[in-house]
This record gives C-alpha cells, sequence and structure tokens, in this order.
C-alpha cells in the first residue's frame, strides 16, 4: 500500500488473490496472453475461460478461430498476467505469457527496396542503404501478409461560451498492403511496403497494380523457398482494437476569427494501427 510494489508470488494465496485486469497506458510495456495449445478447446471449456477472464463467450470463440497467435487479453502487470494464467491453465487451457519486451514493436521491420533470386540465395536489398542481406533458399522464412492503415479525422466549429458548436468532422482513411518477412534467426525481420517497392523481380508477372503485385510477390517467394510459412488470415481490425488499441495521437490547428465573425477552432484526430500490425507480425514468430 505504501512502497507500491508488488507481493511477491510466494506471498499470494492465489485461489483468493483477485486479479487486476488494469491494462498499461500508451507509453507503458504490457503483457500479452496468447493461447498456446494446438487443439481447439470444447464448449465448456471456453465458457469456463470467458467467465474467468470476464469476457463474453463469443470474444473467446472469435480468437480461436483465427488459426493464428492472437492476443486473449493485455495487462499492465506481470504477476496479474502469470496470476491469470495459471488459472486458466488449471482448466487445461495454457496460455503463454507475451512481453512487449519481447515483440519490440517500436523498433519497425528493415524495409525494403527490393528482392533478387540468385542460385545461391535469396537477397534482401536495405531501403535506406542499398546493403544487401543474404538468406539461404533451404532456411525457414515466415510471411507476414496484412495491412496498415491510417486514419485523420479533422474536426472544426465555432467557439461559442467555451463550447464547440456547428462542428464538422472531416474524415480521410489510407490502406496500405505490407508484407514481412522474417528468416529463422533474424529478430527483427524486413517489411516491404506497396509504395517504393522495386517488383521487377517479378518479371513477366509483374502489373501495373501495387495490391495485385503483392499477392504475386508472395507467391514467387513461397516458390523459391522451400521452406517458407504464409499467415495471412490477421483477425479483424476491431478484434485486435479490442486487445491493442491502435497509436492515436491528436493536435491542435488553434484558433482563428472566422471571415463572417467569431472564433473557430480546429483540431486533429489521427490513428495509426502501425505499431499494432507490428506486434501481430511479431508474434507470430514466436508460435511458428
Amino acid at each position: 500500500m505504501y512502497c507500491g510494489k508488488p507481493l511477491a508470488s510466494e506471498s499470494i494465496e492465489k485461489g483468493a488473490a483477485k486479479i487486476n485486469f488494469q491494462r498499461p497506458e500508451v507509453w507503458e510495456d504490457g503483457f500479452s496472453l496468447v493461447y498456446s495449445g494446438q487443439v481447439e478447446p470444447n464448449t465448456e471449456t471456453i465458457s469456463a475461460v470467458a467467465e474467468i477472464m470476464q469476457v463474453p463467450r463469443e470474444q473467446i470463440s472469435t480468437v480461436l478461430g483465427s488459426r493464428t497467435a492472437v492476443p486473449l487479453t493485455y495487462l499492465k502487470s506481470l504477476p496479474d498476467a502469470e496470476l491469470l494464467a495459471s488459472r486458466l491453465a488449471e482448466i487445461g487451457f495454457g496460455c503463454a505469457i507475451v512481453g512487449d519486451d519481447l515483440l519490440q514493436a517500436r523498433t519497425p521491420p528493415t524495409r525494403l527496396r527490393s528482392i533478387l533470386f540468385e542460385s545461391d540465395g535469396v537477397f534482401f536489398e536495405d531501403f535506406n542503404s542499398g546493403k544487401f542481406v543474404r538468406a539461404d533458399r533451404e532456411e525457414q522464412l515466415l510471411i507476414v501478409a496484412g495491412s496498415l492503415v491510417k486514419t485523420s479525422t479533422e474536426t472544426s466549429g465555432k467557439i461559442k461560451k467555451r463550447a464547440l458548436s456547428d462542428a464538422k468532422e472531416t474524415m480521410s482513411s489510407k490502406d496500405e498492403s505490407v508484407i514481412d518477412i522474417y528468416p529463422k534467426n533474424d529478430v527483427y525481420g524486413f517489411r516491404i511496403r506497396a509504395t517504393g517497392f522495386d517488383f521487377s523481380c517479378l518479371g513477366e508477372r509483374m502489373g501495373s497494380l501495387a495490391a495485385a503485385n503483392m499477392l504475386e510477390l508472395i507467391e514467387k517467394i513461397r516458390s523459391e523457398c522451400n521452406d517458407a510459412i504464409l499467415i495471412d488470415s490477421a483477425p479483424s481490425a476491431a478484434q485486435l482494437d479490442a486487445i491493442w488499441p491502435p497509436a492515436e495521437t491528436r493536435e491542435s490547428g488553434g484558433v482563428s476569427r472566422s471571415i463572417f465573425g467569431g472564433l473557430r477552432k480546429e483540431s486533429t484526430t489521427m490513428i495509426d494501427n502501425t505499431i499494432q500490425f507490428t506486434k501481430f507480425s511479431r508474434l507470430q514468430r514466436h508460435f511458428v
């Protein structure tokens, strides 16, 4: 109560301890619980899990239905995560605890400019430095496909009695296909973005649309690398947002005087799922 330090685990009576489901703040690292079993649990087990986690049963079923490593919950405290994992394990629902310090999502994968497929290996070209990194054709290669989504909402209105009236919102959204690639011993991996990538490695299969070229590139990598594993069944945005909220920033445009008189205030809200997708991408690497 006074020092703010958590109790040592051996001092806690686990059967009576209450789990704090508090999530970390945006700037804090947290701990995700991920189902680590290979077989989908039965209906009774799912209902018991939902009761322990205090969430709707359908939420657990949806997570398990994605067939990929997906977080069930996201907690601020490691002791709480360990306590929750132990209670789930008692009913046969094994979970792994994955800390943000392991995923390092604030450090993005190395962006690629091109890929060369040669007889002695696959060569990845760094977008910024132009240096090439070689990977053996026979080594395991993880491919995670998804999208980076950035949404901007601009709000403006008149200021009346310190409140905003006649507010108007303008929303714009940008959705870009990405491919993350992880050679077996690479922690941070590589990232291919639909913009700025040289698709000439596709040869005659290269088209005029970047989205189509991204799909062709995935097939090209899988055909050239014998042990490539593809994960393209990412959970829905709403499903991930509920556990790992996307980054949100707000910028004030200040106050200006309208040409028709009175004061107007403008602000912009940006929502970006880059860190969220990087977390999901890195998570797959630890469960393949």
